[in-house]
Formats: C-alpha cells, structure tokens, sequence
C-alpha cells in the first residue's frame, strides 16, 4: 500500500502525540493540510499572550546561551510588552542558568534514520559534561506537569532516541549517559530529571517505531476519531467533526491531561 505521507516526512513527538491523542487530528492536520481551525480556548487573547510570551522567552534564554551578556539579554527581556517575560528570564538566571558549562548547543536540532524514516528533534539546549548528555527542555505553562505524566509523553521518549541515534552514529551511545531535565518557570527550582538508560531507549525505540509503521501504512478509514469526547474541547479541529463546539477554558486547556508539548521540529516537516 503507498503511504499517505511523503517520503521525506519528518516523525516528530508533537506529530506522533497528535496521532497517539486522535488519528483524526492528524489526519486533518497532516495529511489533508485542513485551515481554519477551531479557536484552541475560549479567550484567545489571552491564549496568544501566553504563547507570545513563552516564545519570547525561549528566544532570550538562546540569546543567553549563545554568549551574550545577561545585561543586555536582561534589558531586551525588559522591553518586553509582557513583565512575565522577564520575571521568567530572572528566574532562570538564579536557577538552572547559572548551572551550565561544558560544551553547550542552544536551539540544536537533530534528526535521525529509525526504520528508514525520519525522526526529528529541536533541543531547548543540549548541554555535553564528559560522559553526560542532558538535554534540557524550558516550560513556560501555568501549571507544572507531574514526572509521571511527561514521562509517559512522547517527547520524553523521542528526543532521548535522536540523540542516541546521532551518539551511535559516531562513537557509539553505550560511551555516554543521557538525562532530560525539564525547567517549569512555575516551579524554576523543582526542576525534573528524566534518566534515560539503555533500557528505557530501546523501549522507546520500539515504541516509536510501531507507531511510525503503523501511522506510514494507515488508510484514510484508519483515522479514526478520538473516544475521548471531552478532548475534542482542546482540539482546534473540533468543528470538522461535529464534535462539542464550545472550546475548553485556558486554564483547562493548560491542565495536565490535556496539555500539548509542542516542537519547532516540524518545520522540517515536507508537505
């Protein structure tokens, strides 16, 4: 059967959860391209201020982290039309930021050959010290997420995989540690720290892959619609499939269960 998907479809953690949360929403999102999405909260205002604000955020720690000065990052940060901005900036200053040396990668993107697909990557920072590769990961969401619940997402999953991959393709993975730590601006000094062995990478491979051979040999009938109703609140495409219209409050989009960690990753993404 030829794939619905192009062969130089980038697999990454926000396209796979997509599909692990509804086939239907990556159908209509991936593959049929569709526009005009449902509005993801019911205060879309304060949505785009929120998600503004992480972006400028992620840009100022990059900044940072590429060598310049946290004066200056500092007084960018206070030009800011959001005080959040650099509330967080000062935050991860006094935190997680001045724990950093060793070889440093801001903003590093990988991708890697799993099953002859695909798969893809964009680090927050990816941070060498000897033997130990952390990969770190900045949340600017309301409410932080429990170490179980992003222990069970994908991206906990995928990006440890690419940078095994990458690891092995030169010098071999079983040289290094690799560790995920996630930085939440809500609990900036309660970081979480992921350890990522042998075992638990080679779970994930195959985890990964059966969802990539399943997805890459899917008919259009195979994407099938949630069964979870109350999803559809936080699904953008909702309206497509006469499902509830009214959309989710933001403090309910923002809730554990249903929050989505999205990637840059999928500018690499072919159509």
């Amino acid at each position: 059967m030829t794939s619905l998907l192009p062969e130089t479809f980038v697999f990454t953690q926000s396209n796979l959860q997509s599909y692990v949360n509804c086939k239907a929403q990556f159908y209509l999102r991936y593959i049929e391209h569709f526009l005009w999405p449902a509005p993801a909260a019911d205060d879309m205002l304060a949505f785009e201020r929120d998600r503004l604000a992480g972006s400028r955020f992620h840009q100022l720690a990059h900044q940072y982290l590429l060598g310049i000065p946290a004066e200056i990052v500092t007084n960018n940060a206070a030009d800011k039309p959001d005080d959040r901005v650099l509330r967080w900036f000062e935050l991860f200053l006094r935190t997680v930021g001045r724990e950093l040396s060793g070889n440093l990668w801001p903003e590093h993107m990988l991708t890697a050959r799993l099953d002859g697909f695909i798969l893809g990557a964009k680090y927050d920072l990816l941070r060498q010290e000897e033997r130990i590769f952390t990969i770190y990961d900045w949340k600017t969401s309301r409410k932080k997420p429990s170490k179980d619940w992003l222990e069970a997402q994908l991206q906990s999953k995928i990006f440890p995989l690419v940078l095994n991959q990458e690891l092995s393709s030169r010098a071999g993975a079983d040289q290094f540690v690799i560790r995920m730590l996630y930085w939440e601006v809500t609990e900036p000094w309660d970081q979480i720290v992921l350890e990522c062995g042998p075992e638990k990478i080679e779970e994930s491979r195959k985890l990964v892959t059966s969802l990539i051979r399943q997805l890459n040999s899917a008919a259009p009938a195979d994407f099938s619609k949630t069964d979870d109703i109350r999803r559809c609140r936080y699904c953008v495409y909702r309206t497509y499939c006469n499902r509830p219209p009214e959309p989710a409050g933001l403090d309910d989009y923002l809730s554990e269960t249903y929050l989505v960690l999205e990637d840059e990753a999928e500018i690499l993404t072919s159509d």
